[in-house]
């Protein structure tokens, strides 16, 4: 299978709807996850993927609606009656990953959240690019949140994805020539989405991470009117893109 599947378009905000930050990438039956924020694990499950099948988590920034569901993760892992983890779990994220995965374990102790079979692997994104399995990806700055976005190539279409961001001149250097782009909506106004649109020319615009309602068919047309060419939409829970 492969597909992109939005697992949570929503925030800090507790709502019935949408879950927090997280994106499911699935590359010929391998399951990548960017960001883990609450309600993921039962969202990953809702999308046919049990917590001990994931090996790859990507975290762009360590805001707590980002990450809150890795302690579940690594404890059911651990103690899960139903599939406890039998392989390593590799975590990868900006400077300060390790530091964070040392202190869940300090605070709480190793036993309750790993066991001496596997172990967790802690990857620093120090550099531009890495590999998750035989996959390259690009990770690239996005100022202010210390926000580590995603970009990759698959089948000669490119893909990026953002966590917290706001408009500034490297967004748009991310997601310029890009096919399909999951982005950060919450942060940034409506004028500024149509402009994001408009200067790359991004061919399908996915407005996720939502603080406030969005009205697609607006945005579509006041883009449109700038010369966009492609397509915006709002995210929703559970919503796939084929890849």
């Amino acid at each position: 299978m492969r597909q992109l599947t939005l697992l949570g378009t929503g925030t800090c905000q507790i709502e019935r709807e949408r879950r927090a930050s997280s994106v499911l990438l699935e590359l010929n039956g391998l399951p990548i996850l960017f960001d883990c924020g609450h309600g993921t694990l039962q969202r990953l499950l809702e999308a046919g993927i049990r917590h001990d099948q994931l090996e790859h988590v990507v975290l762009s920034h360590f805001h707590t609606d980002h990450i809150s569901d890795l302690l579940p993760l690594l404890q059911a892992g651990a103690w899960s009656q139903r599939d406890p983890r039998s392989t390593d779990l590799h975590i990868y994220g900006p400077p300060g990953v390790r530091r964070l995965l040392d202190g869940f374990l300090h605070l709480l102790g190793h036993d309750a959240l790993t066991q001496p079979h596997y172990q967790i692997v802690a990857h620093e994104l120090a550099e531009d690019s890495f590999q998750i399995g035989s996959y390259s990806f690009e990770s690239h700055s996005l100022p202010p949140a210390g926000n580590q976005g995603l970009r990759f190539t698959w089948n000669n279409r490119r893909y990026a994805l953002t966590g917290d961001s706001s408009f500034h001149e490297q967004e748009v250097r991310t997601l310029t020539g890009v096919d399909l782009a999951v982005i950060d909506a919450g942060h940034i106004s409506d004028e500024e989405i149509v402009e994001l649109a408009a200067r790359t020319q991004v061919g399908t615009l996915v407005c996720s991470h939502l603080y406030r309602e969005l009205d697609a068919r607006a945005l579509q047309e006041r883009a449109s009117a700038r010369g966009y060419k492609g397509t915006i939409l709002v995210g929703q829970d559970l919503q796939t893109f084929a890849l």
